[in-house]
């Protein structure tokens, strides 16, 4: 291995001269952030954010509608998921009904505006999909391989119980 931490010895782009190569982590971070910005610009332009679409998406694969059930699955705060559903509820997308055995509990049903909604928004994800699996390489195994590499990356740090990588993921501890 070159000194700098490359196989092939190149100098990468990330090096700073005077602190070496990027930390992995900040590296990961600027791709995050990048990649969400333009999946949300996406999802934008199909009036929707990704934290519709995560919610929307989350609704639609059988989580349980409450409002507490719901946070926990999409991994957010039940304050920042309160924030989120009163703005969908706003526009018409969801339904929040108390549950008549316990009025603490908030029921969320999608709306038809929601569905027509998500099915845009299922379609730009898609979209979306297929040029980042594009982007990972383009044979076979390479997105399997990407996902072993997340779920490493992921194995390797402290999550708190949390699974950070989805379910259903090859090589994803808790599929």
């Amino acid at each position: 291995m070159a000194p700098n931490g490359r196989p092939d010895g190149q100098s990468d782009a990330t090096d700073h001269p005077a602190t070496g190569p990027t930390p992995v982590a900040v590296a990961m971070w600027q791709s995050v952030q990048r990649v969400m910005r333009a999946f949300d610009a996406l999802l934008s332009e199909q009036g929707g954010s990704w934290q519709v679409w995560h919610i929307l998406l989350a609704l639609h694969q059988g989580t349980p509608a409450t409002q507490r059930e719901l946070a926990r699955a999409v991994g957010i705060r039940e304050a920042t998921m309160t924030h989120h559903l009163r703005s969908m509820e706003d526009r018409g997308l969801i339904a929040r009904t108390r549950d008549a055995s316990n009025r603490r509990v908030q029921r969320i049903e999608v709306t038809e505006s929601g569905e027509a909604l998500y099915r845009r928004l299922k379609s730009a994800a898609i979209t979306f999909d297929r040029t980042l699996r594009e982007a990972i390489g383009g044979r076979e195994g390479d997105v399997d391989a990407f996902f072993g590499t997340l779920c490493r990356l992921a194995d390797s740090v402290p999550d708190d119980g949390r699974g950070v990588v989805p379910e259903g993921i090859p090589g994803n501890r808790s599929a």
